[in-house]
């Protein structure tokens, strides 16, 4: 089935089928516009007005047909704060987007603590963030990481 996607005054038709799932329509979306899946704001409008927020869950589920309009809202991610206790004990304020991912976070510690990014060890919540997001690692708002130390030596 065919839907037309509205951004702004642009128009897209995507094919789907009534049993895809509305993560599979980001992911097209994506493929299509360049509009990574957390940007993503759909909301279809038929009468009034559906949010498209459960990605698990088919397009037939909200009442999607061929022909129906959902319109495309590009949001951007909240800053949110997270501290960083150093081996000192003594907690830093950072603003990061969830997105931030774990070298560009190392970065930014690297930045303001003077330790190089190759001696960095960063723990949350028991768990070494070694790759990925920030956000792979649940890292939510106010939440606390922890900054260790390498162990150098042969």
């Amino acid at each position: 089935m065919d839907i037309i996607i509205t951004m702004l005054s642009e128009t897209y038709t995507l094919t789907v089928q009534p049993g895809d799932t509305v993560g599979y329509l980001k992911t097209v979306i994506q493929q299509r516009l360049g509009v990574p899946p957390y940007k993503q704001r759909l909301v279809f409008v038929n009468g009034q007005r559906i949010d498209l927020s459960e990605d698990a869950q088919t397009v037939s589920y909200y009442g999607l047909q061929s022909g129906s309009r959902v319109m495309l809202l590009v949001t951007e991610p909240a800053t949110i704060q997270v501290f960083l206790r150093n081996e000192k004990g003594k907690l830093s304020t950072y603003d990061i987007k969830p997105d931030l991912t774990v070298d560009e976070f190392k970065r930014k510690v690297e930045c303001r603590e003077s330790v190089p990014v190759s001696q960095q060890r960063l723990v949350f919540q028991g768990r070494e963030m070694s790759g990925g997001k920030l956000s792979d690692y649940k890292v939510e708002a106010l939440g606390t990481i922890d900054l260790c130390l390498r162990l150098r030596g042969g």
